[in-house]
């Protein structure tokens, strides 16, 4: 529904320090609308200065614009009239409801004041609604030194004067002004601030750990009882308020929220989105189920692109999110190749062995990287032991994983020459265990190859060349 012109110059009409220009922007911060109030109330003295106490002027972000939105409604409400518009519609300039609140004060407040609306000119109408703001600021101040717009805000100290400590709580939040909230908003909704309020007396609650707009969405959700109205980038910390403060039913909509996330269609950027809040839940709480969905979810799709973008830089990565995005790969040779480019990409310019790049490798299938990526693993063991600032352990790693593999290459090769088949599809993943030294190693290091029979090695497997240059260094 379009806000016609006929509501916008009513409004006009009884505004004097504000004027609306733009219907989707001028009403976002309640301003305009509490100066409305502010003069069709003229005569209710107790409810102006009721919404008066909780209103910001200027407000500087999204927390203070919402707390003003839901002044302004709650000065609104009484036994003739419910108001029923959300003040994030508000905020976000949505025209219907701006449209529905101008509607409610024309139709409440006109007839009351259409004396002052119908005198002819302009100048008239404007002393006239001058005069009747003086008068009120007079009667408030017998000294006649008020000096200030009806729209100034009292001081914290002022307001705290005035309020009843047992109906209102103050919310400290960063890098602004607190907030005034309606305990029973607080106590209805979470056992935490029931607790803090009700048995040890807190008139204070501090939330400055939240960012201040965050805190305005959470304080909306709590008065409107449903966690519909938040932006992508706000879902964590709401999620968190949700847990911190034991909300059971906004934690329950948060994650029902992300889970139908995960089962739409996801770009590679939505992908990195959900996976990241997922985890986040993972670690925060060691909580796998929004994880194992999405997992589950992803898998058959081609997540190549997904994965290199994710571990282009092992560095920053840890053990937990390697570990994810081989289960996201899944045991198949293509992603085995993959994950052995990711490690050859990320041994460019370097001189030393980094530790997720060992862990990586002590996850691989060997007999899949012996039997389909023999070339390609041994690129991988060659640029390892060719790094300049090796260490010791770092070497005997080295000595180790190709051990090991030549190890399984030749039970491989041995099975295949008896069956005269290839056989690695029914051995199970073996994958490196440090653990397992003695198991590893050769023989005897003077001649490893009668150790084990490997004078009849087919040429092709090249792996005891690199563990032949890492043991040099060990001698």
């Amino acid at each position: 529904m379009d806000l016609t012109d006929d509501i916008i110059d009513w409004a006009n009409s009884i505004l004097i320090k504000a004027k609306v220009n733009d219907p989707t922007k001028d009403f976002c911060d309640g301003t305009v609308f509490m100066e409305l109030i502010v003069l069709l109330m003229s005569d209710n003295e107790t409810a102006v200065f009721g919404a008066l106490e909780k209103f910001h002027e200027n407000p500087s972000t999204m927390a203070y614009s919402l707390n003003n939105l839901r002044a302004v409604l709650k000065c609104l409400t009484d036994d003739e009239t419910f108001v029923d518009v959300n003040p994030l519609d508000l905020y976000r300039g949505k025209k219907q409801a701006v449209w529905q609140l101008l509607t409610v004060l024309r139709d409440k407040y006109s007839d009351t004041n259409s004396s002052e609306i119908e005198i002819s000119g302009e100048d008239v109408k404007t002393q006239d609604k001058t005069d009747q703001l003086n008068s009120a600021a007079d009667a408030e101040d017998n000294e006649g030194d008020a000096t200030s717009s009806c729209l100034e805000l009292p001081e914290l100290e002022d307001q705290l004067a005035v309020l009843n400590i047992n109906e209102s709580i103050i919310i400290l939040i960063k890098d602004g002004d607190p907030l005034c909230v309606d305990r029973q908003r607080l106590t209805k909704a979470s056992p935490v601030f029931k607790r803090l309020i009700d048995e040890l007396s807190f008139y204070e609650i501090e939330m400055d750990d939240f960012e201040a707009d965050t805190v305005g969405v959470f304080l909306a959700i709590l008065e409107e009882e449903k966690a519909e109205d938040f932006e992508e980038n706000q879902f964590r910390e709401i999620h968190k308020l949700s847990v911190v403060f034991e909300i059971l039913w906004l934690q329950i909509s948060c994650r029902s929220w992300l889970g139908g996330k995960i089962t739409e269609d996801m770009s590679n950027g939505e992908k990195l989105y959900v996976f990241e809040e997922c985890l986040f839940i993972l670690r925060k709480w060691e909580e796998t189920d929004l994880m194992d969905m999405l997992i589950t979810k992803i898998m058959p799709d081609d997540n190549t692109k997904f994965i290199k973008e994710y571990l282009k830089d092992l560095k920053r990565v840890d053990s937990i999110q390697i570990d994810l995005m081989l289960q996201i790969g899944g045991r198949k040779v293509e992603s085995i190749e993959m994950f052995l480019k990711i490690i050859l990409q990320n041994l460019k310019n370097e001189t030393k062995l980094e530790k997720n790049v060992k862990y990586l490798l002590q996850k691989f299938d060997l007999a899949m990287c012996f039997e389909e990526l023999n070339e390609l693993y041994t690129q991988v063991l060659d640029a390892i032991s060719n790094l300049r600032d090796l260490t010791v352990e770092d070497l005997r790693f080295v000595v180790e994983i190709s051990s090991k593999t030549m190890k399984l290459g030749y039970e491989i090769y041995q099975s295949q020459k008896e069956s005269g088949k290839s056989q690695s599809a029914d051995l199970p993943p073996v994958a490196l265990d440090l653990d397992e030294q003695s198991a590893c190693l050769p023989k005897t290091y003077n001649d490893p190859e009668s150790a084990w029979g490997y004078d009849e090695f087919p040429a092709k497997f090249n792996f005891w060349g690199t563990a032949k240059n890492a043991m040099s260094f060990l001698k």
